[in-house]
C-alpha cells in the first residue's frame, strides 16, 4: 500500500503468484533461481488494473516481471491531443465513466550490495493502448497509446540492522508526447522480517523537472509478504 502528496495518490498492489525453482542452484548467484506465474491487482480511487503476470529470477541480482491487463477507469477526462492544456491536480469533469484501456508492462530489478551499502535499480517499460486521448491517473499526463519508461535508482546505507537510509533519483518519459519528469529524494526504510517481511518506506523528494508539480513530494509505502509452502 502506498500514499503520497504532490501529486495526491493512494493505491494498493496485491500480487498472488506461484514460485517454481529453475535450474540447479549450485552457486551463491543462482541459489534462489526461480520463475513465477500469477496475477496482480492494482487499486486506486480513480482506477483498478487487474493483470496476469509471469516472472523470472535467474540470479540473486536480477528480477524480471511481465504483466498484461486492463485498466478500468472509474472516471475518464478526454482530450483532443497530447498538447491540450490540463491541470494535473484538477483534470476536470469526467466525460465518461467506467472506461477500459489495455496496458502491458515489463519490470526489471537489479540489485548489488557490499557490506552496509546497497544499490537498487528499477526500470519499468509500459505500453498503452487506447482509442482516445485521456488523462492517465497513474502517469499524471495525457496519453493515448505508445510507450513510457520509468527509471529509479536507490543508494542505501544500513546504519543498524534492518534500518536503512537512502538517496534516490528517478525519471519518467512518455515518448509519444515527449513528456518527462525528474525527481530526487531521500528517506529511510525499516524492515521487520518476523512480521511477514514487513517493510516501511518513507520518502521526501523534490521535483527537479515536472511540468505539472513543483516543490516537494512526500511518499510512504508499506509492504508485506505471505508465503504458503507446498505440503510435503
Amino acid at each position: 500500500m502506498a500514499a503520497g502528496l504532490n501529486g495526491p495518490v493512494l493505491g494498493d498492489v496485491l500480487k498472488v503468484y506461484r514460485k517454481m525453482p529453475w535450474g540447479v542452484g549450485d552457486t551463491l548467484l543462482n541459489c534462489d533461481s526461480h520463475w513465477r506465474a500469477g496475477g496482480q491487482l492494482m487499486t486506486t480511487p480513480a482506477f483498478i488494473r487487474p493483470s496476469v503476470m509471469a516472472g523470472f529470477s535467474p540470479w540473486l541480482f536480477m528480477d524480471l516481471d511481465v504483466h498484461y491487463g486492463t485498466v478500468i477507469n472509474f472516471t475518464e477526462v478526454n482530450f483532443d491531443s497530447y498538447n491540450d492544456s490540463y491541470d494535473a491536480q484538477k483534470p476536470g469533469e469526467p466525460d465518461r465513466y467506467f472506461t477500459l484501456q489495455q496496458q502491458a508492462q515489463a519490470n526489471l530489478t537489479l540489485k548489488m550490495a557490499a557490506g552496509p551499502i546497497a544499490v537498487l535499480h528499477f526500470t519499468d517499460l509500459d505500453w498503452w493502448l487506447s482509442d482516445d486521448y485521456y488523462f492517465n491517473w497513474e502517469f499524471a499526463t495525457v496519453v493515448r497509446d505508445g510507450f513510457s519508461l520509468r527509471n529509479r535508482t536507490f543508494l542505501l546505507y544500513e546504519f543498524m540492522k534492518n534500518w536503512r537510509i537512502f538517496i534516490n533519483y528517478e525519471n519518467n518519459n512518455y515518448f509519444e508526447s515527449y513528456y518527462m519528469n525528474e525527481l530526487v529524494s531521500s528517506g529511510f526504510v525499516i524492515m521487520h522480517p518476523p512480521w511477514n517481511n514487513f517493510l516501511w518506506l518513507f520518502q521526501l523528494g523534490y521535483h527537479v523537472h515536472n511540468p505539472d508539480f513543483e516543490g516537494l513530494k512526500v511518499w510512504s509505502a508499506f509492504v508485506m509478504e505471505w508465503d504458503f509452502p507446498d505440503a510435503e
